[in-house]
């Protein structure tokens, strides 16, 4: 993999992720706010599509599980709960456990997030 292509990638993915961290918290306190939520859902969405884009597949997979949560939230299948806010915090934290494996190895790290992606789907 590029190591530019990666760490613009990190760059970005980082500075998301702390935007998503202050629209989560957000969201917990208005759960009707449906732009705090579209927003959520292009954070989650652009880092999957950028790991489809370079080739990272474990990444990928918890982003687009998250992805799948948070679209259910707007057409009403899913309610913007404790509990799904408590999902979405995890794919946060995996997600961020992942990218600090990426800037320690430059490789994705080995790890098991079949439990958190079958909660997901």
């Amino acid at each position: 993999m590029d190591d530019e292509i990666l760490q613009d990638f990190l760059a970005e993915s980082w500075e998301n992720l702390s935007q998503l961290d202050t629209e989560i918290v957000a969201l917990e306190k208005d759960p009707k706010n449906d732009d705090l939520l579209a927003s959520i859902f292009r954070t989650i969405h652009t880092i999957k599509g950028t790991c489809g884009f370079i080739g990272l597949t474990r990444l990928g997979a918890v982003a687009h599980s998250g992805e799948n949560v948070l679209g259910r939230m707007p057409e009403g299948q899913l309610d913007v709960t404790p509990d799904a806010i408590s999902l979405v915090l995890q794919v946060v934290d995996v997600i961020k456990e992942l990218l600090e494996g990426l800037e320690a190895t430059g490789g994705e790290p080995v790890r098991d997030d079949s439990e958190l992606i079958a909660r997901l789907d």
